[in-house]
């Protein structure tokens, strides 16, 4: 198991355990609300950022010689500019389409905790290649 997923899972473990603590709480009814809110805006916009961001440094490096250690972007990202939009696009586009999902099933938090925690990723790869120029 590498560092990044290391990473990744403490802090599952460590969401988990916050949750853990409030289940005592009965939520109210499920707050209906508009998916495209300004809440949703600005966890996506910000999410996009950091993503675009990561796909800015990863361009870099891997154009200077560099490599990708992720396995799963690996084949897309080393495999020139086209793949990397591909790769990072399509993480924007998957974080959207999760979230749109919990919240048509009426899981609010989830709904917004799933950017944050994607956001989250995102940063860490920015964080671990500008580290690693």
């Amino acid at each position: 198991m590498g560092s990044r997923e290391t990473i990744q899972l403490l802090v599952m473990v460590v969401f988990f355990i916050c949750r853990a603590g409030t289940a005592q709480v009965l939520p109210d009814a499920s707050p209906k609300h508009n998916f495209w809110d300004a809440a949703n805006m600005i966890l996506f916009a910000s999410h996009g950022a950091l993503e675009a961001v990561d796909f800015g440094i990863t361009h870099h490096n891997l154009s200077n010689g560099g490599r990708e250690l992720d396995p799963e972007a690996k084949t897309l990202c080393e495999s020139g500019t086209a793949g990397q939009l591909v790769f990072f696009g399509g993480r924007m586009v998957g974080v959207v389409a999760v979230s749109y999902f919990l919240h048509r099933t009426g899981h609010h938090r989830l709904e917004r905790a799933f950017p944050v925690y994607a956001s989250g990723d995102s940063a860490y790869g920015v964080a671990y290649s500008f580290a690693h120029r």
